[in-house]
């Protein structure tokens, strides 16, 4: 799920309310009351938002949650009152290609105030937990669809791993990863395919171009390699399925 929930522009009775759901629902996330927020520049990438809250707004029901200054990320979602919308700097926030969801005490008022921007969720208070949850896990399934892109068959990106063939280059969070040429073959094929799962045989015959006679073990060591290069306790690209082989991770 969203590893940051950002709650902006709240009055402190809804924010009660929809921070008791959130706690309750997403201990795994880490929740802020966000009191104001800037455009740190102009120039943006597909994975990367550069909009930096400051001041955040410690809360009583919520643990370690002032941070003096963090970075909005597409693995983040926002939750915005609308009545902050009706801003310059709300408006441009809400039209960055993020994951949000729009909190409104009518859908009336929301179509009122944003027609060119219908994609987003909406909640309206009183907030209801099935509601909320449902919101939620729409717009995760909808960012993690938007984070994976393709362009031919040459560049693939899924959230902040980018992989272009053409030029042998692989990038996490727009730096540099030193890939060999079958960890780089391993690591396309995998992405291209998330969720699907691949034997040991089948990717000795698919990156290495030879049967299995006992050498799986190859495929192994290629794939503990890889993630020691490009995973750490926040990603997980690539999945063991036991006694039967790997997949890249479609949750991401």
């Amino acid at each position: 799920m969203f590893e940051n929930v950002f709650l902006i522009g709240f009055g402190i009775r809804a924010e009660d309310e929809l921070i008791k759901i959130l706690v309750d629902n997403y201990k795994e996330s880490k929740i802020f009351c966000v009191s104001d927020f800037y455009l740190q520049d102009e120039k943006t990438t597909n994975s990367i938002v550069n909009y930096k809250i400051k001041n955040d707004k410690n809360h009583p029901l919520l643990k370690s949650n002032h941070h003096e200054e963090t970075v909005i990320n597409n693995n983040d979602l926002s939750i915005i009152n609308l009545p902050q919308v009706y801003s310059i700097e709300y408006r441009n926030l809400v039209a960055r290609e993020i994951p949000i969801i729009i909190s409104t005490q009518t859908f009336d008022s929301y179509y009122l105030h944003c027609p060119e921007d219908n994609n987003n969720q909406i909640i309206t208070t009183p907030f209801i937990d099935s509601d909320i949850n449902i919101k939620i896990k729409i717009t995760h399934s909808k960012n993690n669809k938007k984070n994976i892109t393709r362009n031919s068959n040459s560049f693939i990106r899924i959230s902040e791993l980018s992989i272009d063939s053409d030029k042998y280059e692989v990038k996490l969070n727009e730096k540099k990863i030193n890939l060999t040429f079958k960890e780089l073959e391993l690591l396309k094929l995998l992405a291209s395919n998330p969720g699907r799962v691949f034997s040991r045989e089948n990717l000795l015959k698919n990156i290495w171009d030879y049967d299995y006679y006992g050498g799986t073990r190859t495929v192994d060591v290629h794939v503990r390699r890889l993630r020691t290069k490009i995973e750490d306790h926040k990603y997980n690209f690539i999945e063991t399925i036991w006694n039967v082989g790997y997949k890249f991770n479609e949750k991401i």
